[in-house]
């Protein structure tokens, strides 16, 4: 395989820092935190506000929200990238938003800005970002960095990318290896202490202890979240920069008549193995497991060539193509695939496929570039493994879905696609006992493009499902919350 990988490193680490010290240190001129200036001495902060509505009755967390540099322009002309922050709430406690800003377009300028917001049901938060169009050098963070993309010639794969929840292989033929990471196990508490984690007031000191005896130091900065209420919650240590996830389990237990019933058992604290793409390069001591095959075409979300009158896939070629890591950042990574000279049936395209990756989400979205219509009957063909277990299409919301176990048979997974409304796709009828996947037929529109998203949610790590019930709901939320996304406005400056 010929290959030529490039790299645009948009998004360098200058600093990957405690969130509290950072801030007065390098952003204090720009939040107003403290009396640190930017380099160069005192100057005119500016401001873009702007309003951000969650429309769905249900909260939504980690929703990646995106501003073109061209949007930004046409609020405030003089808006720049050199050097700028992203804050909820008033002067003088604001709060920052990690984010990051990329050159997608790989024109050298920087052309994007990104970031990941909580939203509660039907909320609306106001979220500023602050600027210095004067500055002319780049201040650019990397506060708890959840995505990586990078170029592992060892692994036989042409890129690999993750988020803190999930990993992804790329393979030469247009195939995506999808590799669950396992959490690790840290201890358990009883029931009693559930009603100490309470998001609305400062760590129990009942719970420090638990952590401590456990040679876990947890700093100052610490926030607990609900992630199911009564089951599930997230202590963050955002000075240490870790994640803990507290799970609730249960007793069963079998009465006399012959009842099962279910009591409380322990509260487990487990954490995530985080950003382990260099765990692979050991696959006998690794904490990652791969979720499909690495044989055959399509994999976990991957494309091929589809030919409708035979019925039959071509995979990519692998001669002459070209890798660019678009971004590798906190918040999220790209990598792009072009194939500049595609022969299909004696006649030449060029194909452009970018896959996105998302922080604190275990999905990953694809966008397709075709440069001229694909000869006629010629299609995309996408698609998930064959669990052999409980499969289903719901073709008015577009999505194909999966579950059963890991190709181990040990932990449970569920692996799902989604086309967004009104694209041309056809989710081929398939004997699940047979088909090693679920294909799915995409036709680009007009312009030829298309985009879909997959995802896979693997029960031996912190985010995993016990039953397929609770995969469906998660599937149908997913669904909503891409097909409904929030509300951006921008407002006008305040009054001075």
């Amino acid at each position: 395989m010929q290959t030529t990988y490039t790299q645009n490193h948009t998004h360098r680490q200058i600093a990957r820092t405690v969130l509290p010290i950072c801030l007065p240190l390098i952003l204090g001129c720009l939040l107003m935190l403290s009396s640190c200036t930017m380099p160069g001495g005192n100057r005119n902060i500016s401001k873009i506000r702007l309003s951000i509505q969650n429309t769905l009755p249900i909260p939504r967390k980690n929703v990646p929200i995106v501003l073109t540099g061209t949007e930004l322009r046409n609020v405030n002309p003089d808006f720049s990238f050199k050097a700028y922050s992203i804050v909820t709430g008033k002067a003088p406690r604001e709060v920052m938003i990690p984010s990051q800003a990329d050159d997608l377009d790989n024109d050298g300028e920087l052309d994007q800005l990104c970031f990941l917001l909580n939203l509660g049901d039907g909320e609306t938060k106001e979220v500023s970002i602050l600027y210095d169009p004067s500055y002319r050098g780049n201040i650019t963070l990397d506060i708890n960095k959840q995505t990586r993309a990078a170029i592992f010639p060892e692994l036989k794969v042409i890129a690999a990318m993750e988020s803190n929840l999930i990993a992804y292989l790329l393979k030469p033929n247009g195939a995506f290896i999808a590799y669950g990471k396992k959490r690790v196990e840290l201890f358990s508490m009883d029931t009693m202490f559930q009603y100490e984690l309470d998001p609305q007031r400062p760590l129990s000191p009942e719970l420090i202890p638990h952590f401590a005896s456990n040679d876990i130091s947890l700093s100052q900065q610490v926030q607990i979240e609900i992630e199911k209420p009564e089951e599930q919650w997230v202590i963050r240590d955002l000075e240490n920069q870790e994640s803990y996830f507290i799970r609730k389990s249960y007793h069963s237990e079998v009465s006399q008549l012959g009842q099962e019933t279910q009591t409380d058992g322990q509260l487990n604290v487990a954490k995530s193995i985080g950003l382990s793409l260099n765990a692979l390069l050991d696959f006998e001591t690794t904490d990652m497991v791969p979720l499909n095959s690495a044989e055959g075409l399509i994999g976990c979300g991957g494309i091929a060539l589809w030919n409708k009158a035979s019925e039959t896939m071509t995979p990519l070629p692998t001669e002459g193509n070209y890798i660019r890591i678009l971004a590798n950042g906190a918040i999220r990574s790209v990598v792009q695939r072009i194939v500049p000279e595609w022969n299909i049936n004696g006649e030449t395209r060029q194909l452009t496929s970018t896959t996105f990756i998302y922080g604190e989400n275990p999905w990953i979205e694809h966008h397709i570039h075709i440069n001229g219509n694909l000869p006629t009957n010629y299609a995309i063909a996408t698609g998930i493994p064959n669990l052999q277990g409980l499969n289903s299409v719901d073709r008015e919301q577009g999505a194909i879905w999966n579950w059963g176990t890991d190709p181990s048979g040990i932990d449970t997974l569920g692996i799902a696609l989604i086309v967004p409304a009104g694209r041309d796709a056809v989710f081929m009828d398939s004997d699940a006992s047979e088909k090693p996947i679920l294909p799915v037929i995409l036709t680009p529109g007009a312009d030829g493009r298309l985009n879909y998203r997959t995802f896979a949610i693997w029960g031996g790590g912190i985010d995993g499902f016990e039953t397929e019930a609770e995969f469906a709901e998660h599937l149908q939320f997913t669904t909503t919350a891409w097909t409904t996304p929030p509300v951006v406005k921008f407002l006008p400056p305040e009054e001075k």
